[in-house]
């Protein structure tokens, strides 16, 4: 009996989420971006500003002012609505973005995936740039033919809220009718049901090798696998797809007689199309490959397929988002110059990212690039979003502290709280650990940097961090402000994951995690798995460090000590006091570091207990020095009264008779154990 679930690759729900649907997203909302709210008859209103995650976000704008509606009927009928409200942004590109919002339901809604407000804002968050670079689409589409011969022109007039756009596509007079397509074949019963069971087999063969492993899902038509991928060499990966981490594998009813194809997720542009196109290509002529293998090799060889030209040679047509696009569609999308001197060169415009830096322009490659350029990369401000080769108020001081190909599986934020590093001295060079290095959040905290003193050489350095949230497309951790000292390698820190399910914090002190090695935790409200790996770390000096000890204060000095003494010549009344007559030194003591002639004096003049003093002053010649019990070791002379003298000096004397004085009552008395007139006795 098979008892395992209908879709292994269900995430659970929580209580909550099953309880009250429209409550817990709404929560998502507040707990990420602490709306205004209002509450109508229609509804809940929530006013919030969208700051962009994209640490290279091209655009001058600090934060999108979003107002989402949340209808009382979501999410079983209803559904949500966005408008911008930013007023320096023209109205094309605030209905550009609510349309981008729309468009991002809908293909949730049609995909049957379980979508929440707050995944959709992320959604929109990620694709903001793309949305704000172009204002191609309209509300409305209307084909208009010509009064003339249909086969000569045809006019495709496209309405936006702001202008009309009229582009017309002209037909050379010799070009032919394109070809009716071809009949799709027709297939036996025996093919169907052969190629039926190897299907079956393939599909549960996926299922079982790939389903324990986070984002695994499988579509309700049976027809879509979603998968996770690891690229073996994401170092050789164009940088837009550095970032891929799932992939939608479409497998045909009649697989294998009609090729699987594949759809990577979260990125776009032409290298993502060149690897689709490039695995369509390598699937027709290695059909006898299960999909298994098929999922290996592009995992193994992506770098290789992202080199697939686009515009070579017909390539046969494939199924991306249930909808068959040619690729001789996509390259009539991209025009070309002709010569006139030269009929046969044609001139194929640079890419428009290459021309980045130089005439501003973000757009894609679109029918009506050219004029949208012009439009958007004008001197005119007033609409649009201006563009800026480096915002002002990004501010990036300090060593910058990253960690490139960071794996997140079931995080939707990462956040870095015990940070530990080691760090040298600049002075020599000598490493040291520091732990927990405070957290500094603005100038005016009252938190300050660590103040830390080189074991070796008693440099002063100073240490601060400051944080950033880590997530998918960004993997910058924040900033170290670090004076008199740099930075070495990262130790074992703690990081607070939060839950991409129900976005829920995991509590602190967070988990530890280290360079290489991977770091697992669970959700405590949806019990859902946490993992992420830090392959590698990376630390870039992008500037001085934003907080220092040297901004403080500087500390005190001591008074420093007059003596009134010169070296070379003699104390006064050569270091003797009146406790002790034949001491010709003074003492400084370790408890204050002052100088005094003796113990007494010390107590005398201070309201705490002495301790050792390991340095002393000569009374003879005023050179200070390490403590000696008897002389001098610069001028030799002796500092504990009369040499040979029998007389006591700092709790030490004489027993020998022969130097004893004859005042002393002990120099005649016998020694203990002796009787007198003993040895006469004997004798």
């Amino acid at each position: 009996m098979d008892i395992s679930p209908a879709n292994p690759g269900q995430r659970p729900i929580s209580k909550a989420e099953t309880a009250n649907p429209r409550e817990f997203q709404l929560n998502q909302i507040r707990r990420r971006f602490h709306p205004a709210e209002e509450v109508t008859d229609s509804g809940t209103t929530l006013r919030f500003g969208l700051a962009p995650s994209d640490p290279d976000f091209p655009f001058e704008l600090d934060k999108l002012q979003c107002v989402l509606h949340v209808p009382l009927s979501y999410p079983t009928r209803g559904r949500p609505t966005l408008t911008v409200a930013n007023p320096e942004m023209d109205d094309a590109f605030q209905n550009n973005v609510a349309r981008g919002f729309d468009d991002i339901v809908d293909s949730t809604v049609r995909s049957g995936g379980r979508g929440t407000l707050l995944s959709w804002m992320n959604s929109l968050d990620r694709h903001l740039e793309r949305l704000l670079t172009t204002t191609e689409r309209g509300p409305t589409l209307k084909f208009v033919p010509n009064i003339g011969a249909p086969s000569k022109a045809e006019a495709l007039e496209i309405v936006d809220g702001m202008r009309s756009i009229t582009v017309s596509e002209k037909r050379a007079p010799d070009s032919q009718e394109p070809p009716a397509p071809k009949p799709s074949r027709v297939y036996s019963s025996e093919e169907k049901a052969q190629a039926e069971r190897r299907r079956a087999m393939e599909t549960k063969q996926i299922e079982a090798r790939l389903g324990r492993l986070p984002f695994f899902a499988k579509s309700k038509d049976g027809l879509g696998f979603t998968i996770p991928v690891q690229p073996a060499k994401i170092n050789l990966l164009p940088i837009p797809l550095r970032s891929v981490k799932t992939m939608k594998l479409h497998v045909p009813q009649l697989y294998p007689l009609e090729p699987s194809a594949v759809e990577l997720q979260g990125v776009d542009g032409e290298d993502a199309e060149a690897v689709q196109l490039g695995f369509s290509q390598w699937v027709r002529g290695n059909a006898q490959l299960n999909l298994m293998s098929q999922v290996n090799y592009l995992t193994s060889n992506m770098h290789n397929l992202a080199k697939t030209p686009l515009m070579k040679g017909p390539v046969p047509a494939e199924v991306q988002g249930g909808s068959t696009i040619s690729a001789t569609e996509n390259s009539s999308k991209i025009p070309t110059l002709k010569l006139e001197d030269k009929p046969h060169i044609h001139v194929v415009p640079r890419p428009p990212e290459w021309t980045v830096g130089e005439d501003g322009s973000h757009s894609e490659e679109t029918d009506e690039s050219s004029e949208f350029d012009e439009d958007f990369s004008g001197e005119d401000e007033d609409g649009g979003a201006p563009v800026s080769d480096l915002p002002e108020s990004t501010k990036e001081q300090g060593v910058a502290l990253s960690f490139p190909f960071l794996e997140l599986y079931g995080i939707e934020l990462l956040e870095l709280v015990g940070l530990c590093i080691t760090v040298k001295c600049e002075r020599c060079k000598e490493p040291m650990d520091v732990k927990n290095v405070p957290q500094i959040k603005e100038k005016g905290s009252t938190v300050s940097p660590k103040i830390e003193s080189c074991k070796k050489c008693a440099n002063t350095m100073s240490l601060g961090f400051r944080r950033q949230l880590i997530h998918s497309h960004s993997n910058r951790a924040g900033y170290l402000d670090l004076d008199g000292c740099t930075v070495a390698d990262l130790l074992p820190s703690s990081f607070i994951p939060t839950c991409s399910e129900c976005s829920t914090a995991f509590p602190a002190p967070g988990v530890v995690a280290y360079r290489g090695e991977s770091a697992m935790g669970n959700c405590r409200q949806c019990h859902r798995k946490m993992v992420f790996k830090v392959p590698e770390v990376k630390f870039l000096r992008v500037g001085s460090a934003a907080y220092s000890s040297r901004g403080q204060g500087l500390p005190k000095r001591k008074p420093k000590e007059v003596l009134g003494i010169v070296a070379g010549q003699e104390l006064p009344r050569r270091g003797r006091c009146q406790h002790y007559g034949k001491s010709y030194r003074w003492f400084r003591f370790s408890c204050c570091a002052k100088v005094f002639p003796c113990d007494k004096c010390h107590d005398a003049a201070t309201d705490h207990p002495n301790e050792h003093a390991n340095r002393m002053i000569c009374g003879f010649c005023s050179r200070e020095q390490i403590y000696r019990p008897e002389n001098c070791g610069i001028c030799r002379a002796v500092l504990i009264g009369k040499a040979g003298s029998g007389f006591w000096e700092g709790g030490k004397g004489t027993r020998n008779k022969v130097l004893m004085s004859r005042k002393d009552p002990r120099k005649y008395k016998r020694r203990p154990g002796s009787t007198p007139g003993g040895a006469s006795k004997k004798k």
